[in-house]
């Protein structure tokens, strides 16, 4: 979320912006700053007129997204990105019934390079066959 154009998080904003029943991630702003992170799974517009009524963030940007698994990824990355000044603690919940590992966290960031190094040293082995 590059400059993102920042929403007052009052209900008749959320409801005149976010359709009904779409997936996305949101951030929270209080004093200009990232304050908390989210998404939902099954309606974002829901989810956010709920934030309406906390005096949880001032302003909100938000994002759309096709899916569960590439909300959960973008909501990841937020958190990673801005986790210093926000109010979550706890890092994002895997969507449910699914299991996809935070592509963000270190030990996915470390299996990831070993899987690559290991198939990149395979490739370049004279006694490997390709199978």
């Amino acid at each position: 979320m590059k400059h993102p154009r920042l929403l007052r998080l009052r209900p008749w904003v959320v409801r005149a912006m976010i359709p009904d029943h779409v997936i996305g991630t949101y951030v929270l702003f209080r004093n200009g700053t990232e304050h908390y992170i989210g998404r939902s799974d099954t309606c974002l517009r829901r989810r956010l007129l709920r934030h309406c009524t906390t005096a949880r963030g001032q302003y909100f940007t938000y994002d759309v997204h096709p899916t569960p698994e590439l909300a959960f990824a973008m909501e990841c990355s937020l958190f990673h990105t801005h986790r210093r000044h926000l109010a979550n603690v706890v890092h994002p919940d895997r969507p449910d019934h699914q299991s996809p590992k935070c592509p963000f966290c270190l030990d996915t960031l470390v299996s990831t390079l070993k899987d690559r190094l290991r198939s990149k040293d395979l490739r370049n082995c004279p006694n490997h066959t390709k199978g």
